[in-house]
C-alpha cells in the first residue's frame, strides 16, 4: 500500500481556501449528522412509534435525497453552488418546524422533502476538493474531509441526544432546521469552486448543453454499489447503537458509543489519507461488513464502545476510496452529477436497508441491527468482488491502484 506519511495534511491546511472549506464543512455537517438520531428518537419517544416506523422515516428521507442528489449535482455543474442551493435553504427552513407538529402519517412525506432539499454538503465538498487540489493529493484531501466529517459526527448526535433528553425532540428538530439554514448561507457566501480555472462554470444563459455521451461505466456502477453497501453497514451500526442503549436504559451515554465510533473512523481516515497508494474499495467494504457483525455481541456501554472501534476504523477509508475512484473515472464537467449519483447510491443503500434493519431490531433486539447491516455490506462486497473477476470488468492496470502524493 506504500509508505505512510502525514506531510500532505500540512500542505492542505496551508492552503487558505481549502482550510476555509474544511471549517465550513465541519460546522455545516453537525446538524445534518444529528438529524437521523433525533428523528429516530422523535418517532419512538414522542410519537409512540417503533423502530420499524423509525426506519421508514429514515428510508423516506434517504429516498428524497436519492432523487435530489443527481439533480442538485447537475445544477451545480451547470449553474454553480450558489444558485443550486438557494431552494434548499428556503425549504429546510420550512420543513423542520412542520415536522414538529406533524402526525406520523404526515411526517413520512415531510421526510421525503427533507431529503429532496437536503443541502448536498458531501457533494459540494468532494467536488470542490477535486478541482482545488492536484490529483495526486486527492486521497489526502478526501481523507481529511472524512476526518472533518467524523469530528462533526462525534459532536452532532451527542448534541442532538442532549437536546432530546434535556429539552425535547421537537426542540432538537427546530435547532437542526435553524442550523442547516445557517450552513446553507455559509456555503452561499463561501461559494467554493466546482470547476478548474480553465473550465469555470458557465451561466445558465451561456452554458452549453451537457454532452450526450454517458459517463457511466461498469467500474463506476460497482463503486455506486459499494457506496450503497457502506451505508447499509453504517445504518446497521447507527440504529443498533441507539437500540442497544435504549435496551440498557443508557441513552444518555450515546456520546460515549458514538464518540468511540466516530473517533476510530477519524483515525482510520487519517491513516488512509497518509498512504501513497489506494486500497480497492471492494476490499475495504468487505472488511467493514465483517467487522460490523460482531458489534451485536455487546452487553454494556463499555463493550459496545469497544466493539464499534474495528468497524469505525474502516468507515472513513471505505467512503474516501469510493469518492477518490469516482473522481478518477469521471471527467470534470460531469463530476458534480456523478458525485450526486454516489449520494443517491448512499441513500438507496440506506433506504433499502433501514426498514429491514429496524424490523430486525424489533424482532430479535438491538444485535439484529448490527448483524443485518454488516451482512448486507459483506454480501454486496462479495458480489462485486466476483463480478470484478470477469475479464471485461476487471480493473485495468492503471486503475488497479491510484498513486498519491510523494512524501
Amino acid at each position: 500500500m506504500g509508505r505512510v506519511g502525514f506531510s500532505g495534511y500540512a500542505q492542505l491546511w496551508a492552503d487558505r481556501k481549502v482550510r476555509a472549506l474544511f471549517v465550513a464543512a465541519f460546522f455545516a455537517r453537525i446538524p445534518a449528522l444529528a438529524a437521523p438520531l433525533v428523528l429516530t428518537l422523535y418517532v419512538v419517544d414522542e410519537l409512540g412509534g417503533d423502530y420499524k416506523q423509525a426506519g421508514v422515516i429514515a428510508a423516506a428521507t434517504t429516498i428524497g435525497a436519492g432523487i435530489g442528489s443527481p439533480w442538485r449535482g447537475r445544477l451545480i455543474d451547470r449553474l454553480g453552488i450558489r444558485r443550486a442551493i438557494v431552494p434548499s435553504i428556503v425549504m429546510i427552513g420550512l420543513l423542520y418546524p412542520l415536522a414538529t407538529i406533524a402526525t406520523y402519517a404526515w411526517l413520512v412525506p415531510i421526510s421525503v422533502l427533507m431529503g429532496l432539499f437536503l443541502i448536498p454538503i458531501f457533494s459540494i465538498v468532494r467536488l470542490s476538493l477535486s478541482v482545488m487540489v492536484e490529483e495526486r493529493q486527492r486521497r489526502t484531501a478526501f481523507s481529511a474531509d472524512s476526518i472533518v466529517a467524523e469530528a462533526s459526527f462525534i459532536i452532532g448526535p451527542a448534541v442532538g441526544a442532549l437536546l432530546v433528553t434535556q429539552v425535547s425532540a421537537a426542540a432538537a428538530l427546530y435547532a437542526i432546521g435553524a442550523c442547516e439554514v445557517v450552513a446553507g448561507v455559509i456555503f452561499l457566501v463561501l461559494d467554493p469552486p466546482t470547476r478548474s480555472v480553465t473550465a469555470a462554470p458557465a451561466t445558465e444563459e451561456t452554458a452549453p448543453a451537457p454532452a450526450s455521451t454517458s459517463f457511466v461505466s461498469a467500474p463506476l456502477v460497482f463503486l455506486f454499489l459499494l457506496s450503497g453497501g457502506a451505508m447499509a453497514a453504517l445504518f446497521g451500526t447507527d440504529l443498533g447503537v441507539v437500540a442497544e442503549l435504549r435496551e440498557l436504559d443508557e441513552v444518555g451515554s450515546v456520546a460515549i458509543a458514538y464518540g468511540a465510533w466516530g473517533l476510530s473512523s477519524l483515525v482510520g481516515g487519517l491513516v488512509y489519507g497518509s498512504l501513497t497508494r489506494s486500497v480497492r474499495p471492494t476490499f475495504l467494504l468487505l472488511a467493514l461488513g465483517v467487522a460490523t457483525i460482531p458489534v451485536g455481541l455487546a452487553g454494556g456501554v463499555v463493550s459496545l464502545s469497544l466493539l464499534v472501534i474495528p468497524a469505525g476504523l474502516l468507515c472513513a477509508p471505505t467512503m474516501t476510496a469510493a469518492a477518490e475512484w469516482i473522481a478518477k473515472l469521471v471527467p470534470e464537467e460531469r463530476r458534480g452529477e456523478a458525485m450526486g449519483w454516489q449520494g443517491t447510491a448512499y441513500t438507496i443503500g440506506g433506504a433499502a436497508s433501514s426498514p429491514v434493519i429496524g424490523a430486525g431490531i424489533d424482532g430479535v433486539g438491538a444485535w439484529g441491527g448490527f448483524v443485518i447491516g454488516g451482512s448486507i455490506a459483506t454480501a454486496i462486497a462479495v458480489v462485486v468482488l466476483i463480478a470484478q473477476m470477469v475479464p471485461r470488468w476487471r480493473p485495468t492496470p492503471e486503475m488497479a491502484t491510484i498513486e498519491g502524493v510523494s512524501r
